[in-house]
């Protein structure tokens, strides 16, 4: 659970942080106060001692923290259409009322996967959407066990290398055509091109 409440608070941060606000930490430090401040009606005010008070002391939490989230190894599903021409309307509504999920920079540089725009969120690859992803810039870290597919056509997916994949991402820049990654930590384990 206290990953799960983990996760939901950095990608609520994210989010603001995507939205330009600059209050991602103190919309963290709410968070972590709602978490362990259920029953405030209930608990009697604690004071802290005054040698404990340090700067020392407040900077504990914030870097065990860090450590969960680097170990928290949760995996999602973020996808987007590629659409580079279309900046502007990554994260607007269509006419419909949809919120559009437009990735509008999309580049492998090194053993990172760069990613600037607007994404769906999903728990499961089969799933619907639950959520956008944080909009503006991503990266994500490739490894050697990184898997990149390309789907579509009567044969199924087709593996292919790093190096194909960075191409296929550079040509179907403004394409319209949809990215799928599937993230653990914040590493990639699939990255699919879906026509």
């Amino acid at each position: 659970m206290k990953k799960i409440s983990l996760l939901l608070a950095i990608v609520f941060c994210f989010s603001l942080v995507g939205c330009g606000k600059d209050t991602a930490p103190a919309a963290l430090e709410s968070t972590n106060s709602v978490e362990t401040n259920q029953s405030i009606d209930s608990v009697e005010s604690t004071e802290i001692p005054d040698d404990t008070a340090s700067e020392d002391f407040a900077e504990t939490p914030d870097s065990v923290d860090n450590e969960e989230a680097e170990e928290d190894d949760g995996t999602y599903w973020l996808s987007g259409y590629l659409k580079s021409s279309e900046k502007d309307k990554s994260g607007e509504p269509d006419e419909y009322g949809v919120i559009q999920p437009i990735i509008y920079v999309a580049k492998i540089d090194g053993d990172s996967l760069i990613i600037e725009g607007t994404t769906n969120f999903r728990n499961e690859e089969s799933q619907d959407p639950v959520g956008m992803g944080p909009g503006d810039y991503a990266e994500f870290i490739i490894t050697d066990e990184t898997v990149f597919q390309m789907v579509g056509g009567e044969y199924g997916p087709e593996t292919v290398t790093k190096e194909e994949f960075a191409g296929y991402l550079e040509s179907c820049a403004d394409s319209g055509i949809l990215l799928d990654l599937k993230i653990t930590g914040a590493k990639v384990t699939i990255a699919k091109i879906r026509s």
